[in-house]
């Protein structure tokens, strides 16, 4: 239960520094945005079609925030709610408890870990050597059984 508090905390201090980060980029963009209108309106060069096309591009700007803005909540929401649910609590408690149990058996593993691997690899090697060996002496013997075979049935040919 102490994670799962943790965790919301994490996600709220993250969502909270977005939505500053959001709030001071907007405040910026509307202070462009005035700075911009007001220097359109007292210029005589820019014609009225060129201010519906500026217009037009700051609409589209803001749009862009706000669809990224809406997005972000959206994921934070489903993160919240992945957090919320019972079954992340279950997982992380079984999860930690998997980990304790293993980690409580460290002193039923021998001390020399390595040195034992190292063993074990040898035996394995000498078992894997005594298989081929064998493997070998019975080819051996069945190709001369087989060559024994043939030349005894191309002598009943003959």
């Amino acid at each position: 239960m102490e994670n799962e508090k943790m965790m919301k905390q994490m996600i709220e201090l993250h969502k909270t520094s977005v939505k500053n980060c959001f709030s001071v980029m907007e405040m910026l963009q509307k202070q462009a945005e005035n700075f911009m209108k007001t220097f359109i309106n007292y210029s005589p060069e820019i014609s009225s079609e060129g201010k519906k096309v500026i217009d037009q591009w700051t609409d589209a700007y803001n749009k862009g925030v706000d669809n990224l803005k809406k997005a972000i909540d959206d994921g934070y929401d489903k993160v919240e709610e992945l957090f919320d649910s019972s079954a992340m609590s279950i997982f992380q408690e079984q999860t930690e408890k998997m980990f304790n149990d293993f980690f409580n058996q460290k002193s039923l593993m021998p001390l020399d870990l390595k040195k034992n691997m190292e063993e074990l690899a040898a035996t394995y090697k000498k078992g894997y050597d005594d298989f081929n060996k064998y493997l070998n002496e019975n080819v051996k013997r069945m190709e001369k059984l087989y060559s024994v075979a043939s030349k005894k049935k191309t002598k009943d040919k003959d």
